[in-house]
């Protein structure tokens, strides 16, 4: 989804309505190796011009498979967001006083697959779970020595460590009855 200025020229008195349907999947998974899979990217919303400013609005499907970030099977995350950026000629944008919510036009085009990429990559959550693990029916990984426990059992764990008393101070505990007699 490339078009020029000039293109765009046409568009002035009415928004440019698009629906594509995008091939993502290569140019992801370069950028981020934990993608497994993606599918099909379906982008649709419209192009305007306000002068020289090109406003974008769209909206982005796709369903991305990644690894659990707990036991690193995968999991199937649909995403489905919405996306609105303004770009410029990048003159324009480095002078214009929101330059940090303008994005800049370098080549004089609007290259839409490189944003839409951006996106979705912004989209990831970091913690994904499969439902088993997110309805903590799953077991949790451990090892020798070690293991993964969630929070609640942590601080069970803490709960029973202060009530138990040391076996060293044990013959202490009735040192100081109340029962004695003060001197």
């Amino acid at each position: 989804m490339k078009w020029s200025l000039l293109e765009l020229e046409k568009y002035r008195e009415t928004p440019l309505n698009i629906k594509e349907t995008l091939d993502l999947k290569q140019s992801l998974q370069t950028r981020n190796a934990d993608l497994l899979d993606v599918s099909p990217v379906l982008v649709t919303g419209l192009i305007a011009l306000d002068g020289n400013k090109v406003i974008t609005s769209l909206k982005v499907k796709v369903t991305l498979t990644l690894p659990s970030t707990r036991s690193l099977k995968p999991v199937t995350l649909p995403l489905d967001f919405a996306v609105s950026e303004i770009y410029a000629p990048a003159k324009q944008a480095a002078s214009d006083e929101q330059s940090d919510s303008v994005i800049p036009l370098e080549d004089g085009s609007l290259n839409l697959d490189k944003a839409v990429e951006d996106n979705i990559l912004l989209q990831i959550p970091l913690k994904i779970l499969t439902t088993s693990e997110q309805q903590g029916d799953a077991d949790m990984p451990k090892g020798s020595g070690w293991e993964v426990i969630s929070e609640d059992t942590y601080n069970q764990r803490q709960a029973a460590k202060k009530k138990q008393v040391d076996p060293r101070f044990a013959q202490l505990k009735g040192l100081f009855d109340s029962n004695q007699p003060e001197d």
